[in-house]
């Protein structure tokens, strides 16, 4: 096993062009966490493998510095660089599911976690219940860095541009990651289902405040190996579910941005009324008994009517989904569907309900989701017909 601490970067020849190989694999951590990290390198295999060391860890918390000796060279024969943080848990089989996933976009920046309450939580969600097995991130969030793939002389150029941005201080690395792909008009491509969990545990960097902080749909959690090969491209609604309230993302212009605001400013994007939104609960027995059933569960109802509201949202965006340019038809894998069924609550509600609460109204909870992506799914098909 390599470690590096830091230090300047060569560039090798780019190598020729010959089968797909494994790519040169870092995992970056901070001294403190080092037995972590190195628990987590012994468990991956490959000749080029390193472990990366913040090369100031007395200063500020800024894992930018760590990242940018993590992506820099030498790269040796490999073709792409995979930088893993210290605090994940690979998925099993993971360096053969990265491998396959290197294969299938060989040119391309790839992740292969997402946050399961941010807005790229709700692109991968999405991406799950279709059959979908990659979800293009939305570009003007923050890019999820836990683990990332990136050809090598992106890679390089990723490197430079870190170095330079730690010359002005220290942005945060998934940022800076987000920025610089924007700036060169590449896409990054989420691995569906995600491949690394998150483990949890104190955050070096402040992070604590965000609550738990899972994929919205976890290979281990949802039978094992990828599934799918179509992509879901970008949308004009994402429903989003955070910290107890319900949004919409959508669009601001052509140049990529988006903007979040409450679900009912936005829905009517899809061409659905809000107030058939807010009347559905209300139309049938069986959600309304749900909704009382978790009441009476100790789930408070303001709580329990905002994940059958998000669950509505999602439906109705599902029933929006253009038809797949790239692969056949999609068909979901129940078990990769059923836990993105189950993280529409746990992440939406996980910071102010709590997990221990949310897992023991789970079955209830989650026949309210596939209630509530059923009745959306409804409502959009009778506004379009």
């Amino acid at each position: 096993m390599t470690q590096i601490s830091a230090g300047t970067h060569g560039r090798s020849p780019a190598p020729a062009r010959t089968a797909p190989r494994l790519p040169g694999i870092r995992v970056m951590a901070h001294p403190r966490r080092r037995d972590q990290a190195e628990a987590l390198l012994a468990r991956l295999h490959g000749a080029d493998r390193a472990l990366v060391l913040d090369p100031e860890p007395e200063g500020p918390p800024g894992p930018l510095r760590t990242a940018a000796a993590a992506w820099a060279g030498p790269y040796g024969e490999a073709r792409h660089r995979l930088v893993l943080q210290d605090d994940v848990v690979p998925a099993g089989n993971f360096l053969d599911l990265v491998a396959e996933a290197v294969r299938s976009r060989p040119d391309d920046p790839i992740a292969f976690y997402s946050n399961w309450n941010h807005w790229n939580g709700s692109a991968v969600r999405l991406a799950a219940l279709s059959g979908a097995g990659w979800a293009q991130a939305i570009p003007d969030e923050y890019a999820p860095s836990l683990a990332v793939v990136l050809p090598r002389a992106l890679a390089a150029d990723f490197a430079d541009h870190a170095q330079r941005l730690l010359a002005h201080g220290t942005p945060p690395d998934d940022e800076a990651l987000s920025a610089f792909l924007r700036e060169r008009g590449r896409a990054l491509f989420i691995a569906v289902p995600n491949l690394v969990e998150h483990r949890g545990g104190d955050s070096l960097v402040g992070n604590d405040v965000q609550g738990p902080r899972f994929s919205p749909c976890f290979a281990d959690d949802a039978g094992g190996g990828r599934r799918g090969s179509s992509t879901l491209q970008a949308l004009d609604f994402y429903p989003h579910f955070f910290k107890g309230h319900v949004y919409g993302i959508v669009p601001t212009g052509p140049g990529g941005g988006h903007t979040k605001a409450y679900w009912d400013e936005t829905v009517q994007r899809t061409g659905v009324d809000p107030v058939l939104v807010r009347e559905a609960a209300r139309r049938e027995p069986t959600p309304a008994a749900l909704l009382r059933d978790l009441a009476g569960a100790g789930l408070h109802i303001h709580h329990a009517t905002a994940a059958w509201t998000a669950a509505v949202l999602y439906g109705i965006t599902m029933e929006r989904l253009p038809a797949p340019t790239d692969a056949g038809p999609r068909v979901p894998d129940p078990a990769v569907r059923a836990r993105a069924v189950e993280t529409i609550p746990l992440g939406g509600l996980a910071q102010v309900v709590g997990l221990p609460l949310l897992h023991r109204v789970m079955e209830p909870l989650r026949r309210l989701t596939e209630e509530g992506l059923r009745a959306g799914a409804e409502l959009a098909a009778a506004t379009r017909g």
